[in-house]
């Protein structure tokens, strides 16, 4: 990040709406808010809270904190009021960075906590603050450990478990190798913003950007408009984004051509083959990636050139990165499981970018890191060819009249129909009365619009392709699947009415 900002003072480090702004402002600002960081309190291994969304203010959150010593911690500003504010306490900050929009729903927390506030964002002053302020040398921290934390990621809203994923400089270093490496960002690359940096980093993005010195684009608003306008008229050359986000650009109602290929780093739940020819045939460069924050988000690649842009094959997720580590399949037993397409097992981790630890719940990571492996609770099977293919979490994987079944499997036959933009299969309770114990496949599904298809239709659809357990019994027609902050499907509330429909 240093050498970026020392050497690419000319070119533009960020884009949001009519305001851009050069690296050597970017370094000028940085300097400065390190200065108000340390005034309100920042020490070295000390936390700072960051609530926001997407902008360049949040951004500069980034690069600000870690080289005043301090450890950034960024709640999505899409978890509930109710996390928001416990979040704010568990994460014991001595300043937080909040975005005026965001002011109202944790100022009072803080306010109780005496934790002082730096107000961020477009209609905040803040760079009329900066302006005052002796701009601090860009410099390392002192005594950098680079096994101390750099930023703590809460993997949910829950304040049940709280799950704050202490990601170390080491783990963000090798995340950023492999980034630059495999999605070959180098200076000009233009990279938009459609995560929240909230999640995961950005999956990297904030720090690998920046050490590219390339270009931030953050989205004028949400909502897929807002996507589709940045990625035809920004210049876009760099896009990481989930299944969720870049469904709706599939629609065959309103086909989008880009005016140029964009390398797209596509993670967070497994794509549907269709919907991996549809990106592609769209002037997307997909590399489907698989990991978690507990990974410092993504570790293993799979690559069009690697295997001829197969849609099937690129939907598998692959292998380690280039500084991945390893990657496992096991039975219960810890035995490898045979590469034969067939046999399941769970993912387990060893590498440089699995997390320290969760920040104070030590029970919580004693149990994923048992035996020095992550344990991801992601069942998978091997291929011949060496890839992970996930099937599901280990409590997804449905059993109907004594067999397993994985839920992906019939969700990859529902995704066959030209009408299904979304497809999700749970457990529910058996239609036929007098069997109580007894479960089946229920379906939830999302359609294209203007699809008329109905729901038994699909059931017909799907019967030749899949055997009669695990046909679903029902299949209900939903306007939009609930989801979280981050866009993965709740499949717990689609459990809950599964069982009462």
């Amino acid at each position: 990040m240093l050498r970026a900002l020392a050497i690419h003072s000319g070119r533009q480090a960020t884009a949001h709406g009519d305001s851009v702004q050069s690296y050597g402002e970017l370094a000028d600002r940085t300097a400065r808010l390190i200065t108000l960081l340390r005034d309100n309190g920042l020490t070295p291994g000390a936390h700072a809270l960051l609530v926001s969304p997407n902008t360049p203010d949040a951004l500069l959150a980034f690069h600000a904190v870690p080289l005043a010593g301090g450890v950034v911690v960024p709640l999505n500003p899409a978890f509930s009021d109710e996390a928001l504010r416990f979040l704010a306490g568990h994460a014991d900050p001595v300043v937080a960075l909040v975005d005026t929009a965001c002011l109202a729903r944790v100022g009072g927390r803080l306010a109780e906590l005496g934790i002082p506030v730096i107000e961020i964002g477009n209609a905040s002053g803040l760079s009329a603050r900066l302006g005052h302020l002796f701009p601090a040398p860009l410099e390392l921290p002192e005594a950098l450990d680079e096994d101390s934390p750099i930023s703590i990621n809460y993997t949910s809203g829950t304040t049940s478990d709280p799950k704050g994923v202490m990601v170390t400089h080491r783990n963000a270093y090798i995340n950023l190798s492999n980034l630059l490496y495999h999605l070959n960002l180098r200076p000009g690359s233009v990279y938009l913003h459609a995560l929240p940096l909230a999640h995961g980093n950005g999956w990297g993005s904030a720090w690998a950007v920046t050490a590219a010195g390339g270009t931030h684009v953050m989205l004028d608003g949400d909502g897929t408009p807002e996507l589709k306008r940045a990625l035809l008229t920004r210049g876009v050359t760099h896009l990481f984004a989930s299944p969720a986000i870049l469904t709706p650009l599939a629609d065959s109602a309103a086909p989008l051509t880009l005016p140029h290929p964009v390398r797209l780093l596509l993670a967070g739940a497994s794509p549907p083959p269709h919907l991996l020819e549809q990106l592609q045939a769209q002037g997307f460069r997909v590399l489907h990636g698989y990991g978690l924050t507990e990974t410092n988000a993504v570790m293993t690649v799979t690559e069009p050139a690697l295997e001829g842009g197969d849609a099937r094959i690129l939907s598998r997720q692959g292998h380690p990165m280039m500084f991945g580590g390893q990657v496992r399949v096991v039975l219960e037993d810890g035995q490898q499981v045979p590469a034969d397409g067939f046999t399941p097992g769970e993912i387990v981790i060893r590498s440089n970018q699995v997390m320290k630890g969760y920040y104070k719940n030590r029970a919580a990571t004693r149990r994923a890191l048992d035996g020095g492996w992550l344990h991801t609770g992601d069942l998978a099977v091997v291929h011949p060819d060496g890839r992970v293919d996930i099937l599901d979490r280990a409590g997804d994987l449905l059993t109907i009249g004594g067999q397993s079944v994985s839920s992906a499997q019939i969700e990859a036959v529902l995704y066959r129909h030209p009408s299904v933009r979304e497809a999700v299969v749970v457990a529910g309770p058996h239609p036929v009365e007098g069997e109580p114990d007894q479960t089946c496949a229920v379906a939830f599904v999302t359609l294209h619009p203007g699809a008329g298809v109905r729901g038994d239709e699909l059931r017909s659809f799907c019967a030749p392709h899949l055997p009669d357990y695990a046909l679903p019994s029902r299949v209900h027609l939903v306007s939009e699947l609930p989801k979280t902050a981050s866009g993965k499907v709740l499949k717990h509330v689609l459990r809950g009415q599964a069982t009462v429909r």
